[in-house]
């Protein structure tokens, strides 16, 4: 239950902050490799970044890289929370009094925050490809041209 409970909160979440990530990832990438003052500034701040990318790409372009950024939310955030309360049933890190120990709650949340990160890993580099692609009037960087 843990599991469907944090791959869908996660999901709200990311449905909102999308199109912030796609434009911090945009302004990021913005002379890339390239020397202060030796490149094109396409985006001044961010809601002129915003408009650009509303004008060149859609309003839809605010939402590039919606369908991984969802998987990678279900897959990371699902497993981290699914695999924490099994950690947590299993008694592994609990006490003989029944209370939780700390340092096996640390513990434990690192560990499964890391199995959870590296396996939706490959899932968040997908995104990255996916919202740095722009129309051609504002594109940074290097253009991948996924189709999918």
């Amino acid at each position: 239950m843990e599991f469907a409970i944090g791959a869908v909160a996660a999901c709200g979440a990311c449905l909102m902050s999308n199109p912030m990530d796609v434009l911090k990832t945009r302004m990021q990438l913005q002379g890339e490799l390239r020397a202060r003052g030796h490149y094109v500034v396409v985006y001044k701040n961010i809601f002129h970044a915003a408009y650009a990318v509303a004008k060149a790409d859609g309003i839809l372009g605010l939402q590039k890289g919606l369908a991984p950024a969802l998987f990678y939310q279900v897959v990371m955030n699902g497993i981290r929370f699914g695999l924490y309360r099994r950690v947590l049933d299993s008694g592994v890190i609990s006490r003989d009094d029944g209370s939780v120990s700390p340092l096996g709650c640390v513990v434990a949340g690192a560990g499964v925050g890391v199995i959870g990160g590296f396996i939706g890993s490959p899932l968040y580099l997908i995104k990255i490809h996916l919202q740095t692609q722009a129309a051609d009037s504002i594109a940074v960087g290097h253009q991948h041209k996924h189709q999918g």
